[in-house]
């Protein structure tokens, strides 16, 4: 059996008051406004490795780190962030505590998928290959989230824990075997 590989986390925190984001999308190195959904200030982030990580910024104080693969690396980046906006800010607050929010894993189960059985044997999935090629499914025992493709890469998301990945990816496969939709 393969093992899962954890493609992002999700840290989040509170910078302790509310921010105006046009004047940090101004003033903040490597960032821009985004006004699309729930506005916000997106700024790119270095990390210890090649990839880059970005903080996101909302009016309500609320920052998040994206684009790391483990919550001790999205504490420190976030660490960063709350430093980088203090220069501009000085009321903001840089001893709140930084959670994962939410986590991404992959996994590839080494089987075929037979994602149209799959759409019609589980209510609520959405499968329509010609606007994605993926079937979404959301379990609420344990909750998460997936996207399973034909050649049996299964990506899990709204999960805090590895355990929990590991858990619902159990769950799925063993759905999927004994109903006859893998092989």
């Amino acid at each position: 059996m393969s093992t899962i590989k954890v493609e992002n986390v999700i840290a989040a925190s509170h910078l302790g008051k509310e921010l105006e984001l046009i004047t940090l999308a101004t003033e903040l190195p490597n960032a821009r406004y985004s006004s699309s959904g729930n506005p916000s200030v997106i700024i790119e982030m270095d990390t210890n490795s090649s990839k880059k990580a970005a903080g996101v910024l909302f009016s309500n104080g609320k920052a998040l780190v994206t684009g790391v693969t483990n919550l001790n690396e999205g504490k420190s980046i976030m660490l960063n962030l709350k430093k980088l906006v203090k220069k501009y800010d000085s009321k903001i607050s840089t001893k709140r505590a930084t959670k994962l929010e939410n986590m991404v894993v992959k996994e590839n189960i080494g089987m075929i998928v037979d994602l149209k059985a799959m759409a019609l044997a589980i209510p609520g999935s959405e499968y329509d290959p010609l606007r994605f090629q993926g079937l979404i499914l959301r379990m609420e025992k344990p909750e998460a989230s997936f996207i399973i493709f034909e050649s049996g890469v299964l990506i899990v998301t709204d999960i805090v824990s590895e355990a929990k990945a590991k858990k619902a990816l159990k769950e799925l496969k063993k759905f999927m075997t004994e109903s006859g939709l893998a092989s």
